[in-house]
C-alpha cells in the first residue's frame, strides 16, 4: 500500500506560505480595525451637538436639536 505525501521534499524545513485562509483572517482583522478607528475619528472630530443643559428651549423632546 502506497501513501501519497503532500510535501515532495520532506528534508527541507517547512516554510509558512501565505494561504487563503490566513489572508482572509488578516483582511477581516484589518478591516475591523480600520472601521473601529474610522468610527472613533468621526466620533471625536464630528460637530458638537448641543446638550439639554445648553438649550434655552422649554421642549424636553429628545428630537429637539435646539
Amino acid at each position: 500500500m502506497t501513501t501519497l505525501s503532500l510535501h515532495k521534499n520532506t528534508d527541507k524545513p517547512n516554510r509558512r506560505a501565505p494561504t487563503l485562509e490566513r489572508q482572509a483572517i488578516s483582511f477581516t482583522v484589518g478591516l475591523y480595525l480600520f472601521i473601529c478607528l474610522t468610527l472613533l475619528a468621526v466620533h471625536y472630530a464630528g460637530p458638537y451637538m448641543p446638550q439639554v443643559e445648553d438649550c434655552q428651549s422649554s421642549s424636553v423632546s429628545p428630537f429637539n436639536p435646539c
